[in-house]
């Protein structure tokens, strides 16, 4: 039994320069003696490719080399079904094969003699549709650009590490979801001797080749997969990572990181270190209408001839369980939001399958409240300085913006009244949460509920920047209350 399999573990550079032969031979070197394989290598001008034929069962097995692993063929793709990757302590290989019957084949073989990963622990809890369209998302220039483009993120994190670059000098760093790449090189800039740079998506690729494009090939190691398949050959001083989606939660790639603490030396420490999200009850009569109107074309007793009308409940339930991304205006908010402290070097990662966050807030004025906001800040705990990175409404716009779930009914809330409820976030097999919420005024039986997916998001763009100074999303309610002093001490004159 034998197959051919496409080597694509170097670059056309590399190619060139006969590296890749070695790389290929190493590769193989590794699959006849830990896989008992028989392997022959060759190389052509844009292309190495292995061909792997099973050894008598009687052949040696030496299992002295520790670091092999093969993890297997992904359902995600058919493109993915016909690969696996071979492991060998930090540095990895994938082979494509012609089919997915001969990938399976070859890792049946592999699994005679060990060596052979189950599944992954990334994939136990998520769909594998939303895992390859996640990659495949992430995998685009495109979306890497709306990225890099945002300045107030990119801008942060680069600050944040060259402030501290105490932190970084000598030392050994992981980036965790690494895309570019961009985040390795700032950190290589503040004087990193090594980053390890994972990314599960084809961006490694293009990550790896812009690294050797500019001179950071010696220092930059990128390893294509997930933080969960892999292992790294030692230990190291700093874990970075641009984890955060729409809520902070959404996508679920803070259990990544959270997943890469155990490269973490003790004395270690994360950038991002802690986050903070922030819940609010707004109110913005324009929107709830907007809302409630779109649902409205599912009332038409006559669309060509048809009754849409069974339709219209379901509709407006749909509407309202869209989360509403926008910079909003921070001028809706009604009150103190609650907080909700993330400590990501200490935290249970399970303690983010279920996100409870309690709401309690006296109204300061008698307002409609319509449903409830939220953003987050990030803090970068350096030796230094401490850096923050906030997407709340009053700091400039970033690309996650802020968020608005909407009541199907609103409730109205008067002066002087306490409201009470929560916000619970359950994590799903789509990557995101499940969010259920309740707001009631306090000594009364008024109380409204919502039920909202995160997964599917209403963007809406506007634009209120600003800029502020301290810890951000302080800023805006120490200014309220300012303000709220002013006015007394104008009445009290008057």
């Amino acid at each position: 039994m034998g197959w051919t399999a496409t080597f694509d573990g170097v670059t056309a550079s590399q190619l060139a320069a006969t590296e890749g032969h070695s790389a290929a031979s190493e590769a193989a070197e590794v699959l006849r003696t830990v896989a008992a394989c028989s392997v022959q290598v060759s190389v052509s001008s844009n292309a190495a490719r292995l061909r792997v034929q099973e050894h008598p069962a009687s052949a040696h097995v030496d299992e002295s080399l520790a670091g092999f692993r093969l993890a297997g063929p992904r359902a995600a793709s058919e493109a993915e079904a016909r690969t696996c990757t071979v492991f060998n302590g930090s540095v990895s290989w994938r082979l494509s094969f012609a089919t997915a019957e001969d990938v399976q084949a070859f890792v049946d073989v592999c699994s005679k003699h060990g060596g052979v990963t189950g599944a992954s622990e990334f994939s136990a809890d998520r769909d594998e549709s939303s895992v390859s369209e996640y990659f495949r998302y992430y995998g685009s220039l495109s979306q890497q650009q709306n990225m890099l483009s945002d300045y107030t993120r990119t801008g942060t994190y680069q600050n944040a590490m060259l402030l501290n670059s105490a932190d970084f000098q000598g030392k050994v760093v992981c980036d965790i979801g690494a895309g570019t790449g961009i985040l390795s090189y700032f950190a290589v800039q503040a004087g990193a001797k090594k980053v390890y740079a994972v990314e599960a998506s084809e961006m490694a690729v293009l990550a790896r080749s812009l690294a050797e494009n500019n001179g950071l090939g010696d220092r930059v190691v990128v390893i294509q997969d997930r933080v969960e398949d892999i292992e790294l050959p030692e230990q190291v001083d700093m874990l970075i990572s641009e984890p955060m989606g729409i809520m902070l939660l959404n996508e679920r790639m803070i259990e990544s990181y959270l997943h890469a603490r155990k490269w973490l030396k003790p004395e270690g420490k994360m950038f991002p270190g802690t986050a903070t999200m922030f819940v609010c009850p707004f109110s913005d009569e324009q929107l709830f209408q907007e809302a409630s109107g779109k649902s409205q074309f599912w009332t038409c007793p006559n669309f060509f001839g048809l009754n849409l009308s069974c339709l219209a409940e379901h509709a407006r339930r749909e509407y309202f369980r869209q989360p509403q991304v926008e910079t909003i205006d921070p001028r809706c908010l009604v009150c103190e939001p609650a907080v909700k402290d993330f400590d990501l070097l200490k935290m249970d990662k399970a303690s983010l399958d279920r996100v409870e966050i309690p709401i309690r807030s006296v109204m300061p004025t008698s307002r409609m409240i319509h449903g409830l906001a939220s953003w987050f800040d990030v803090q970068f705990p350096g030796s230094t300085e401490s850096v923050w990175l906030s997407t709340g409404p009053h700091s400039p716009p970033t690309h996650w913006y802020q968020v608005r779930l909407l009541f199907q009914q609103p409730i109205l809330v008067s002066a002087g009244q306490t409201i009470v409820g929560n916000m619970l976030l359950c994590a799903n097999r789509k990557q995101s949460y499940d969010v259920t919420m309740e707001l009631r005024i306090e000594g009364t039986d008024t109380v409204t509920r919502g039920q909202i997916n995160l997964k599917e998001p209403n963007f809406r763009f506007s634009s209120f920047p600003t800029t502020t100074n301290g810890m951000p999303s302080d800023y805006y309610f120490q200014s309220e209350a300012a303000q709220a002093g002013n006015m007394e001490t104008n009445d009290a004159q008057a």
